[in-house]
Formats: C-alpha cells, structure tokens, sequence
C-alpha cells in the first residue's frame, strides 16, 4: 500500500489526534510505518527504507507512544496489525483512495475536463455558430458544468465584473472596463411577419419596404437595439412605419407577429426556433447598415481552464478568430 505524507496527515486528522500532537509526529515516521504494514517487517520495511532495523524499529514505538495506541504486534517472523491498528490502516486505506480521486479529479480540471463554465449572452442559441460551438463544446467536455444567463449587457458586464461570468456573448457593441474580447462571427437581421404576408412573396425585404409596416418591439434587448437599427436604416425621411412596444422577450414577441398581423426585426441566430404561422425574409441592407458582429468578452486574469477550451472553439467557429492582443473597452 502506498499513500503520500499528505494523506498520512489527512488520516492523523480523521484519527481525532489532538491537532497539538500533530506537529510532534514527524511526517516520515507516518510514512515509514506504511512501509513496514505493506512488508510486514521492520527489517525489510528499513532495508527498503535504508535506514537501521533498530532505528525504525524505536520510530514506530515512540509514534505509538505519542497516540497512545499499539499498532502492532511482534513475533519472530515479523509483525502484523492489532485490532486497532487494523483499524487505523482500513482507514488509511479509505482514504488513500480518496485521494486518489480528489488526485484525478483535479489534474482533469486543471485540464479543463471537469468544472464549470459561466457564460452570458446577449445573443440566442436556436441556431447559428453560437449554438454550434456550445455542441461541439459539450461533445468535447461532458464532465463540465456549462450555466447560462441571458440578460441585458448592462446586467453581463456586471455579472462580468463581479467574478459571476467566464464570459459573456453579445451582439454589437460594449464598451466599458479593460477587458479581452474577440471579434466573432456576423448576423444579419432578418424579418418575422405572418405567412402570406405581402413581403413574404418577396427574397428579402428592404428598409424602405418596412415603411407602411407595424412592426412590433421589445422593451427588452435587442429590441430597443434593432429599434435603432430601423431608425438609422429609414435615415428619419419619408413616411415611417408604425412602431408597437411589448415588454414581451424576443421569443414571445416573433410568437406575437401571427397574432398581431404586424412584423418584428430579429437575429439569425433567433431564428432557430418554429413559431407556427410565421415567415422570415432577409433583411437587405448594402447601403445603409451592416450585418452585426458578436463578440466575445472575458477578463484576461481569468485562468479557468474551461474557458481556454471554449475560446478556442470559438476561434474556430469564428470567419475572423484573430484575438485582440490588447486590452479592449467593452461593456454597457
């Protein structure tokens, strides 16, 4: 049987050895006893050991001594464990195999194998390379734990900054705080409107196609985001569309568009998921605005190996992986 100094001390503890003899018993006599029950002898437990019988011999005596226990019993073929001993070494061995595990457990996670990873999005996962990278990181890593929040990027870059998030995943733009980011991969921003709708019949739909519209927003991001968008798209001239507000999230609202006979802007990457009775038409925009990119933002400190592992997925997945070697302003 062999056990490091460190579980040897574990199994002083667990022995109820009063925490002021623990520095009297020296961490080699602990080991040296382990050698002598896997020989069964002190005389070839000290031959491996290199020292003398005699002087291994009083070693042990005098740690039995100290915690008033006798471990052994000595006859002329060598020794063998007393009751109590017995005892002390079943434990010995429960938690050698504890540590054992406690060992593995934690060179997977420095490997990135095990733990966690927090991440936050601004940004949906029914489809796009975001959801693909989270698929192939699971693929990778089953043992992680992945948790994710989906909040506004006011309330990210704080969960950010408190030490609650890996990273975070937006759409657009942040700046606030010195942070590490990498530029991701595009969206473009498509239009949610009832089947049979008249700009259903169309490939895709212009800014100025959307004039005569009512078009439904969330409160919540993106909604005021691509509120925005239409405002810069439309350049404030000519006849403008009706503008509807719900505090609804993005899912509730696409679902609304069939109900409400109105249309929505949206992400690709919202887009994943079926709303009966409802079409998507592309957005065409070359003059005016250009797809959105996602980026993703972390603190370079952060030494989680999880989120190295992710990062560079997400490289992988990104059309333009090349990281930022500064530190960058992202944030609200």
């Amino acid at each position: 049987m062999r056990m490091t100094r460190v579980a040897v001390l574990a199994l002083a503890a667990n022995q109820k050895i009063r925490p002021s003899m623990i520095p009297n018993i020296e961490l080699d006599t602990l080991f040296q006893l382990l050698i002598v029950v896997e020989q069964g002898s002190f005389h070839k437990a000290a031959s491996l050991l290199g020292v003398k019988t005699s002087t291994l011999s009083r070693r042990i005596h005098e740690l039995e001594a100290r915690i008033g226990v006798s471990l052994f019993e000595r006859h002329r073929h060598g020794v063998r464990p007393t009751d109590a001993g017995r005892i002390f070494f079943e434990n010995m061995q429960r938690i050698e195999s504890d540590l054992d595990s406690v060992l593995v457990n934690a060179r997977a996670s420095a490997r990135g194998e095990t733990g966690w990873l927090r991440i936050g999005l601004y940004a949906s996962l029914s489809a796009g390379p975001l959801r693909d990278a989270l698929l192939a990181y699971t693929d990778l890593f089953p043992d992680v734990e992945i948790s994710v929040v989906d909040e506004s990027r006011r309330s990210l870059m704080e969960r950010l900054n408190s030490g609650a998030l890996d990273i975070i995943i937006v759409n657009g733009q942040v700046r606030h705080g010195a942070h590490e980011i990498l530029p991701l991969w595009t969206e473009d921003i498509l239009v949610a409107m009832p089947d049979g709708h008249a700009l259903s019949q169309q490939d895709a739909v212009t800014w100025d196609d959307l004039r005569h519209e009512r078009i439904l927003f969330s409160s919540r991001d993106p909604g005021p985001e691509l509120h925005n968008a239409l405002v810069a798209g439309l350049n404030g001239a000519g006849i403008l569309p009706t503008i509807l507000q719900t505090s609804a999230d993005r899912n509730t609202v696409i679902g609304l568009v069939a109900l409400r006979r109105s249309v929505t802007l949206l992400y690709t990457s919202s887009a994943g998921v079926v709303h009966p009775g409802v079409t998507y038409r592309k957005l065409s925009t070359p003059h005016r605005t250009l797809p959105v990119r996602s980026i993703a933002c972390w603190h370079g400190r952060n030494d989680n190996p999880a989120l190295r592992h992710f990062l560079s997925l997400l490289r992988d997945e990104s059309p333009n992986p090349r990281r930022l070697l500064h530190s960058a302003a992202c944030g609200e």
